[in-house]
């Protein structure tokens, strides 16, 4: 009876919310009001909820008339999930790890709460791969994350390729008594918004990411330095008057629009075989 009664309130902490991957589950009903708020959700979206959990965002974005994909990795909670959502028919659930869910090949949207512990890999899954979907999303997630994601000077490459195709924006910051179990760090609210016209196109997003790369290996080295085995001195110098910055400004000073600049130049003035190398996908 013991045994039965310890295997029972596994499940039942397994459903109010394991922390197995980093998960903590918002349970506070203006906050989730507010994220889909924030959405724009409309009854033509597709929206995928990252971490569902026992659908504090699945259930309310369901109201919008919209077709929501729940994915949640834990079997017991995506169990629970199916069941509960058995009378809705603009609910799926998927019982999977979002690092291997297949991403819809439609414009979609994402509303989620996602597990802290795989922040960043969920994050290059929705916004490094040129032919993602993805219009605009409300992430709840790790603050200190989130200020990576924002912060200036920025010395990595991936981040620098998202800014390029999406704003990114901290709304705010939440309190943990908002979560259960409350998280032992701060969490903040990101809006992601895809720009309507990208600074680098999507087909050169591979070299443009090669080219960041390169530039940043040693993100406080002189521009001058940094972009000297890419151009020559002379079009080093006409580059820096463009950009409107000194030669000893450190490579990872540069905005945005100076970066698009700088591959513009590469690709107009740059003989190919100088160009930094694409490393080939895994």
């Amino acid at each position: 009876m013991r045994k039965h009664n310890k295997r029972n309130r596994k499940v039942r902490k397994c459903i109010e919310g394991p922390n197995f991957s980093g998960q903590h589950f918002m349970h506070h009903k203006p906050t989730i009001r507010e994220l889909i708020q924030l959405a724009s959700i409309g009854s033509e979206d597709t929206v995928v909820d990252i971490g569902a959990g026992k659908g504090a965002l699945t259930f309310p974005l369901s109201d919008r008339g919209c077709g929501v994909l729940a994915v949640e990795y834990d079997k017991a909670l995506a169990t629970y999930l199916k069941e509960k959502a058995k009378c809705f028919n603009n609910i799926h659930v998927f019982h999977q790890n979002i690092l291997g869910f297949p991403l819809p090949k439609r414009p979609f949207k994402v509303v989620a709460n996602i597990p802290y512990a795989i922040t960043t890999e969920i994050m290059k899954k929705l916004l490094s791969d040129s032919a993602s979907m993805l219009q605009n999303g409300v992430i709840v997630m790790e603050y200190g994350a989130a200020k990576r994601f924002t912060s200036f000077p920025q010395k990595n490459p991936d981040i620098i390729l998202w800014r390029m195709w999406f704003d990114l924006k901290i709304i705010k910051r939440l309190p943990a008594s908002y979560f259960s179990p409350p998280p032992s760090v701060s969490s903040a609210v990101l809006k992601i918004r895809r720009k309507t016209t990208p600074l680098v196109s999507y087909k050169n997003g591979q070299h443009f990411h090669a080219l960041v790369s390169y530039a940043l290996a040693y993100p406080k080295q002189p521009l001058s330095r940094a972009l000297s085995g890419i151009f020559t001195p002379r079009q080093v110098t006409h580059l820096v008057k463009t950009l409107n910055v000194s030669r000893e400004t450190s490579i990872n000073q540069l905005r945005e629009e100076q970066w698009k600049t700088v591959f513009e130049t590469m690709s107009k003035h740059v003989e190919r075989r100088y160009w930094p190398s694409v490393k080939k996908k895994r």
